[in-house]
């Protein structure tokens, strides 16, 4: 009896840590994909100060909220900023579809040398004219990250 006990734990055991290590991870859809792509072809061009590749990727009535809960727009999302850094890195992308039409890219974003460095990005785009366009990104920090020290 003490011998089929072991025996079961130890296989629920096994199990549960394969269960663990093997994540499921579906296929990413070609609409996914799509967004994903044009999501970092933006942040490429964002981070290259490539003003008429970002013009035209964001919608003429795009609006943004800042970390510190401010709105900004698309003349402030499309000025070129000498400050800001090259080397940002955008991982752990996720889309929402909305609609054949729109559709929400969340990720994740390290601005090294920024403060706080680590911020969650939310991005929604549409389907205008034939093309994507980013209509609102919301900016939020990631707020374990706030004590960081360099």
């Amino acid at each position: 009896m003490r011998r089929s006990l072991l025996f079961l734990l130890s296989g629920l055991f096994c199990v549960t840590l394969a269960f663990c290590e093997a994540p499921s991870s579906a296929p990413v859809s070609a609409f996914d994909e799509q967004l994903i792509d044009q999501e970092k072809q933006l942040l490429q061009a964002e981070a290259s100060d490539k003003t008429a590749e970002v013009d035209h990727a964001v919608a003429e009535d795009f609006q943004g909220i800042e970390t510190n809960g401010d709105f900004y727009d698309r003349g402030d999302l499309i000025e070129p900023d000498e400050a800001a850094p090259r080397d940002m890195r955008a991982y752990d992308f996720r889309v929402v579809k909305l609609n054949d039409n729109a559709a929400v890219v969340a990720y994740n974003l390290i601005l090294p040398r920024e403060h706080p460095r680590y911020r969650h990005m939310a991005d929604a785009w549409a389907k205008i004219d034939g093309r994507w366009q980013l209509k609102f990104r919301q900016v939020t920090l990631n707020i374990w990250s706030a004590n960081d020290t360099d």
